[in-house]
């Protein structure tokens, strides 16, 4: 009898990442946690050496109640990132690793992929991308900051087989 072959990179991996994955949104048809996943680590994984991430799917409702709340912004917004550091100096055992939690409105994403007209499986790896390197402190306020991570999301989508998300604005 044939035995089944390991895989110790994939054991490997789930030790230094964890996502916990939640869809509390009515829209159909999303890409997987599988999908969701893969996108995050591909960010995430020259990087750190663990990282624990939560990203919830949310209604536009629930979504604008969280852009007001922590933002000043009452909108729904595609994506918003809170990482566990932002401002804090944390205990020993979390300062190796990367801490914090995303939210995603498909509705908005999959409007803003039709106007862009992207397809919602490029542009919802955008976003957790995206999400994903701000909760790195990657930013995008001041121009410098802005062309540092454009870069980073440029390859990254490249390298997971998708066209550079900022196309359109080179013409």
């Amino acid at each position: 009898m044939k035995r089944a072959k390991q895989y110790p990179f994939l054991s490997l991996q789930r030790q230094r990442f964890h996502l916990n994955f939640e869809n509390a949104s009515s829209t159909a048809n999303l890409p997987s946690e599988r999908d969701f996943y893969r996108w995050a680590w591909s960010a995430l994984k020259n990087e750190y050496r663990r990282a624990d991430i939560s990203l919830i799917l949310l209604d536009e409702e629930e979504a604008r109640a969280y852009n007001r709340d922590y933002r000043g912004k009452d909108y729904a917004t595609n994506v918003l990132s809170f990482a566990l550091n932002e401002g804090e100096i944390l205990p020993d055992q979390f300062s190796d690793g990367l801490y914090g939690d995303l939210v995603i409105c498909p509705q908005v994403v999959l409007k803003e992929a039709a106007e862009q007209g992207k397809t919602p499986e490029q542009h919802f790896a955008h976003l957790t991308i995206h999400g994903t390197l701000h909760l790195m402190g990657y930013d995008h306020i001041e121009d410098d900051e802005a062309e540092i991570m454009e870069a980073e999301e440029i390859r990254l989508m490249l390298a997971a087989g998708f066209p550079n998300p900022y196309q359109e604005d080179e013409y």
